[in-house]
């Protein structure tokens, strides 16, 4: 191919220096002056600079000193110059016409610079809007490979999506795949002009998610480090997108499906109340009668206390299923710490386990607004929580207090520790930390409802674990009354 591109060369140099000779030619015989040829010359040697480039300006320039030399400097039809002036005129010619000829030469060097930049834009334009028309519902990274072939031409495409473990690529195959991931895991791009090879990591501002590899085609001339900058940004972009709209369509599946669940259990509840309140009445009824053994006694007690508590199991479901209601209305009322703990004092009784409760209301009187049958009942599910999981004969502590802008509330107790990665996920509904089944009996709905609660206020609910035998559940109201 070089050697085709020095023959060309060669050819085109030596027809714009007869181009030249034949000008100057047919200017003498018609009798033109030398004014005129040198003229004619400088024309031709800056549409030759113009259409050719400046080796075959210069060619034809030295060509057309040559021919006026010959045809109108003394001696005529002869190289040889005696005149001072002759030389002279000669390389004042030979300055103009490379000078000409070098300017027509960087106008025409902009001017496809100009095209290919623009060239180069409008690609990179196009991408951006067919990234844009990619269809989310299938492998983007697929879809995004083949985009970038079709539009810049180029030999070979590989990208990785490291969230996704998704590897794809296009064209020409010609790097491997641990060769795409390792530009990842290297965390530097790189570029090869002379292989036309450049690798970029992936990046949304500094988090990398993936890398993209690109080997330009021979015959290419729009891909450059910047054009490759611009298609990494636009592909890292399109991941987002892609990620983006399957955390949504997971999130939209959830709700749903969060939804259908409550819905069934609201009726599941409701069904079960009627004979659990049978159960309840009958129960009751014989313990009253007190004419049972002893045996037939602790039979009976054991089904009054379970069915107490599937009773209570049942409300909870309801409670949760009611929370779950987009037109849940809270009831705005004046909540008094010291009311609140009294009210919490008398639901809860005497503790088992003989754990002791201290309650603390360290606010100096402040009060917050809320729904107080609910708050109370977030604050029952904490302590029932802390009750549950705290050591034989430990002290449970409800403490309150007051910031600017909240009220909060603490339950802490000693004999548990929630795990750093736990600590969220045990609000979600139904959930619960591996081996704490061992520990207490629950169902996981209680904290999901005391979350329900705390975001209807607009407030917010979290677990801490300052050692390994100490957890703490914060809930945090807000101070001033909210339209809710």
């Amino acid at each position: 191919m070089r050697t085709g591109r020095k023959i060309l060369r060669a050819l085109q140099t030596a027809a714009a220096a007869s181009v030249i000779l034949l000008a100057t030619f047919l200017v003498y015989q018609t009798h033109g002056k030398a004014l005129t040829a040198g003229l004619v010359d400088l024309v031709l040697v800056m549409l030759i600079a113009f259409r050719f480039g400046f080796v075959e300006a210069v060619a034809s320039a030295l060509a057309s000193v040559a021919c006026l030399d010959f045809f109108y400097m003394a001696p005529v039809f002869s190289l040889s110059e005696r005149d001072p002036q002759d030389w002279l005129s000669s390389v004042v010619f030979v300055i103009i016409a490379l000078t000409a000829g070098r300017f027509v030469t960087q106008v025409k060097e902009k001017e496809a610079r100009t095209e290919t930049e623009r060239r180069r834009l409008e690609k990179l334009y196009l991408t951006s809007r067919d990234i844009i028309l990619l269809n989310a519902r299938e492998n983007v990274v697929s879809q995004l490979t083949h985009l970038i072939i079709d539009t810049f031409s180029v030999d070979f495409v590989g990208i990785w999506d490291v969230r996704a473990s998704l590897m794809e690529k296009s064209g020409v195959v010609r790097l491997s795949d641990e060769e795409v991931r390792a530009v990842y895991f290297a965390d530097r791009s790189s570029d090869d002009p002379a292989a036309r090879r450049f690798t970029r990591v992936l990046r949304l501002g500094t988090r990398s998610i993936g890398s993209l590899c690109i080997i330009g085609s021979a015959t290419g001339d729009l891909l450059d480090a910047r054009s490759v900058d611009a298609i990494a940004s636009l592909s890292a972009i399109a991941l987002e997108r892609a990620h983006s709209f399957i955390s949504e369509s997971n999130a939209e599946a959830i709700a749903r499906s969060e939804q259908l669940r409550s819905t069934v259990l609201d009726g599941l509840a409701h069904a079960f109340k009627t004979p659990l309140a049978t159960i309840q009445s009958a129960s009751s009824g014989l313990l009253e009668i007190n004419r049972l053994t002893g045996a037939e006694a602790e039979l009976i007690t054991i089904i009054d206390e379970q069915a107490t508590r599937l009773a209570r199991l049942t409300t909870q479901v309801l409670r949760t299923a009611k929370l779950d209601q987009s037109d849940l209305r809270l009831k705005q009322e004046r909540i008094e710490p010291d009311q609140l703990f009294q009210s919490l004092r008398d639901d809860l009784g005497d503790l088992p386990n003989s754990n002791a409760l201290v309650m603390q209301d360290i606010t100096d009187g402040i009060m917050t607004w809320g729904d107080v049958r609910l708050v109370k009942m977030a604050i029952l599910q904490l302590l029932d929580n802390a009750i549950k999981y705290a050591s034989p004969g430990s002290t449970i502590i409800l403490k309150v207090e007051a910031s600017d802008s909240e009220v909060l509330f603490s339950v802490a107790n000693e004999g548990s520790f929630i795990p750093p990665d736990e600590r969220l996920r045990i609000f979600d509904r139904f959930y619960r930390s591996p081996g704490s089944q061992y520990r207490a009996a629950g169902t996981g709905i209680g904290l999901a409802v005391t979350k329900k609660i705390l975001e209807a206020h607009r407030g917010r609910v979290w677990a801490e674990s300052p050692t390994d035998q100490t957890t703490v559940f914060f809930l945090a109201l807000p101070r001033v009354l909210r339209e809710v």
